[in-house]
């Protein structure tokens, strides 16, 4: 069975940048984390007690995208031979003993989903909340900006528009 997860992560960082912090962070959740060239190989995501019941291999790639990048995680995820070994004894002691080790194993497919999902948003709120922050030519944050921008907007100085043109391509919305 094989299944997507992806995010748009929109920063200014370049992709070797981001895929380091992806490579760390999928480190804290799998047994196995490596680079290879432009990607990553991730092997067992959230490996709980249960995990012995399922195989799965995740390949991270980033693609570029106008604001930043899309990174997209195919997990191939499969049944192990621990999973058969349960799946046939359950069929020969009890009828319906076959489900358990189904149910675990589509149970586990949602762990790691949730898994890949929250490495995601853990690098893409990283890097948001340091592109919000880094100053720029004049040594102003966008935040900073941004709250000029609205008091300029009070004060009458520009327009309802003008404001939200300029809040648009300071957040690259």
């Amino acid at each position: 069975m094989k299944f997507e997860v992806s995010e748009r992560i929109s920063t200014s960082a370049g992709k070797e940048e981001l895929l380091k912090a992806l490579e760390e962070q999928f480190k804290k959740v799998s047994q196995n984390a490596q680079r290879h060239g432009d990607a990553l190989v991730v092997k067992l995501i959230e490996a709980s007690f249960f995990y012995p019941v399922r195989s799965d291999t995740t390949t991270v790639e980033l693609r570029d995208v106008d604001d930043g990048f899309l990174a997209v995680a195919s997990v191939h995820y499969r049944p192990s031979v621990v999973f058969w070994i349960f799946f046939i004894i359950g069929i020969f002691l009890w009828l319906v003993g076959w489900l358990v080790p189904v149910g675990i194993y589509y149970f586990q497919k949602k762990t790691v989903r949730e898994g890949i999902q929250e490495v995601f948003t853990r690098v893409k709120n990283e890097f948001m909340s340091s592109r919000e922050q880094k100053p720029n030519k004049q040594g102003q944050s966008d935040l900073d900006q941004l709250e000029k921008l609205a008091t300029l907007k009070e004060k009458g100085v520009i327009t309802e528009d003008e404001f939200q043109a300029k809040k648009k391509e300071l957040l690259r919305l």
